[in-house]
């Protein structure tokens, strides 16, 4: 099912967890997912298993209590 395809996810708190479960579900139905997350080294394990397995994600390290984070991504 690609109920998101065409569309963009934008989800905090990716690296791991819920947060990781959720970018992958919806990367999994189609969408571009940024991965947002504060731990670098767990943002780049979790993008890169899910790009192997030929999902459309991307890292943004940061902070969602920073503006300037938040404005980055």
């Amino acid at each position: 099912m690609q109920r998101f395809q065409d569309q963009v996810a934008i989800v905090t708190g990716a690296a791991r967890g819920i947060g990781r479960g959720i970018a992958q579900r919806l990367a999994t139905e189609g969408a571009r997912v940024l991965v947002f997350d504060i731990d670098q080294q767990q943002g780049e394990t979790a993008v890169r298993e899910m790009t192997k397995d030929g999902l459309q994600v991307q890292l943004v390290v940061g902070d969602v209590s920073q503006e300037k984070d938040v404005d980055r991504a």
